[in-house]
């Protein structure tokens, strides 16, 4: 087991067991000194979603995660790959994402006027990764009231490239903003 994961276990079973965390490190090292494991983590997943650029939130990727585990082959083991393509079939429904949630969304967001190459960006890898959306959002609607039945689009970025797809349409057509989930995935 590795010693930042015992770490991990120690600090937080000593928190709610009230007790001191050094016990608690030496019985899990006597534990596992005779055992091995390799532990993926929800940080792993959320880092895939945004190597690849796409949105996501937390609980979708414990989700995820858990999905992986219950289909992967043990001979096999789990590996990047095996997230990489879980992540391929997911997508974020902002439709179903109530607006209380938004700040749990994981990802660096671009947002640009339909035809205009400037884009601006909500969010920086890899520190100021989750709560961008919010920002990004209320930024659009800005652009689109200034610019009524102009599209104004917002693309989340992958970690590793400058390539951004739409994944969110908003649109100001008379007393209402629109925003719409562009029908491909974030990235292609």
């Amino acid at each position: 087991m590795y010693d930042h994961i015992l770490e991990e276990m120690a600090e937080s079973i000593a928190h709610e067991l009230h007790v001191d965390h050094n016990d608690v490190l030496g019985i899990l090292n006597r534990y596992w000194q005779d055992k091995i494991a390799h532990v993926w983590q929800v940080d792993d997943m959320l880092e895939c979603a945004r190597n690849t650029g796409k949105p996501i939130i937390r609980a979708d990727a414990v989700e995820l995660l858990h999905n992986i585990f219950e289909d992967h082959d043990s001979d096999q083991g789990i590996r990047w790959l095996n997230l990489e393509i879980e992540l391929q079939e997911y997508r974020l429904s902002f439709k179903r994402l109530p607006a209380d949630k938004y700040n749990e969304v994981h990802g660096v967001f671009k947002v640009w006027r339909k035809g205009e190459p400037i884009a601006h960006q909500f969010g920086l890898f890899p520190d100021r990764v989750t709560g961008n959306l919010s920002e990004a959002l209320e930024f659009a609607k800005s652009m689109a009231d200034k610019e009524p039945s102009v599209p104004v689009l917002i693309g989340c970025e992958p970690q590793n490239s400058d390539k951004v797809e739409p994944w969110l349409s908003v649109l100001r057509e008379q007393d209402e903003v629109l925003i719409n989930q562009s029908g491909e995935s974030c990235t292609q």
